[in-house]
């Protein structure tokens, strides 16, 4: 007699929905951008060397570093991560670049 197997299928519903991504900015001249790390893998070796980069690539760009927002994984990071969007309006970021590892 052959064994016989039920069947699932590995799919599932859903946790998160699906949001409209934000328009790209045309240009970074003139922007203030943030930097946002989780103090996982060298962000505070490469950040500076990426700040230097977009400095000499745009105009006017700043820069609001990753220790502004400091740590953002951890035991609290659910409460520091929802406060995310008011701290980045608060302090007139056009633009983040994550440094979140895996």
């Amino acid at each position: 007699m052959e064994a016989t197997y039920d069947v699932v299928w590995p799919g599932s519903a859903r946790g998160v929905q699906a949001h409209r991504r934000a328009a790209r900015l045309t240009s970074l001249d003139n922007k203030r951008i943030a930097f946002l790390w989780d103090y996982v893998f060298r962000g505070d070796e490469l950040f500076p060397i990426l700040e230097a980069e977009l400095k000499t690539r745009f105009i006017g760009i700043e820069v609001v570093g990753f220790e502004e927002f400091g740590n953002l994984h951890g035991a609290d990071e659910k409460d520091r991560v929802g406060r995310l969007p008011d701290s980045l309006r608060s302090r007139g970021v056009d633009a983040v670049v994550s440094g979140m590892g895996c």
